[in-house]
C-alpha cells in the first residue's frame, strides 16, 4: 500500500498512533518523550513510506522505524539524563486511588516483573504476547533472525517466570536499595 495521498497516510497514523505509542511508552516510561518519538516515528514514515508497496507491510514498516527511532532517542540521550529524568518522574507521579482499585494483583506483579527483564527480553515479550507480532514481524522490527527471537523469548520468559517467583524476595531487597 504505497502511501500516495494525505488521506492515506492519515489512516496509516489512526490505524497504528496509539499501539505504537504504547509500544514506545513501554520502553521509555514517558508519556511526553513517548509522543515526541511517535512524532518522529512518522516523519520519517511519511520520508521513507516510498519503500511501502503493500496494506500487509505497513505495520512491520511502521513498528521498525519505531524501534530504531526510540533505540536513537536511548543513545543520544546521557545516562545521567536519563537517570534524573526517572528520579523526578518518580516523585511527581502518583496513581490515582481510582486507579490503584481498578488494577488487578497479578497484572500489577507482572508489569513490575517486566520493568525489571533486560530490554532485549522486554522487547520481544511486549512484540509477540503483548502486540501479537509473528517470530517473523518481530524478527524484522528488531533486525534479528527468527532464531534469535525463539531464543530471547524462551529466555525472557524463563526470566520473567523467575521474577515472578522471588518477587517477594525482589521487595524485601530493592526497598534498601532505594
Amino acid at each position: 500500500m504505497k502511501c500516495t495521498d494525505e488521506d492515506e497516510f492519515m489512516w496509516w497514523y489512526e490505524e497504528y498512533s496509539i499501539s505504537l505509542f504504547k509500544y514506545i511508552f513501554s520502553m521509555v516510561q514517558e508519556p511526553q518523550t513517548a509522543e515526541d518519538i511517535l512524532q518522529d516515528t512518522f516523519l520519517k514514515a511519511y520520508q521513507y513510506q516510498i519503500h511501502i508497496n503493500d496494506k500487509d507491510k505497513v505495520k512491520n514498516f511502521l513498528y521498525r522505524i519505531a524501534h530504531n527511532t526510540t533505540m536513537d532517542f536511548f543513545r543520544k540521550e546521557s545516562k545521567i539524563k536519563r537517570l534524573l529524568n526517572g528520579l523526578s518522574n518518580e516523585n511527581h507521579v502518583y496513581p490515582s486511588a481510582e486507579e490503584i482499585v481498578e488494577v488487578k494483583e497479578e497484572s500489577k506483579r507482572l508489569l513490575d516483573a517486566l520493568k525489571r527483564l533486560k530490554a532485549s527480553h522486554r522487547e520481544v515479550i511486549l512484540l509477540r504476547k503483548v502486540h501479537g507480532f509473528t517470530i517473523k514481524e518481530t524478527a524484522q522490527v528488531l533486525n534479528w533472525t527468527e532464531s534469535k527471537v525463539k531464543t530471547t523469548l524462551h529466555r525472557a520468559n524463563k526470566s520473567l517466570e523467575k521474577l515472578l517467583l522471588k518477587e517477594d524476595d525482589y521487595e524485601e531487597i530493592t526497598s534498601f536499595t532505594r
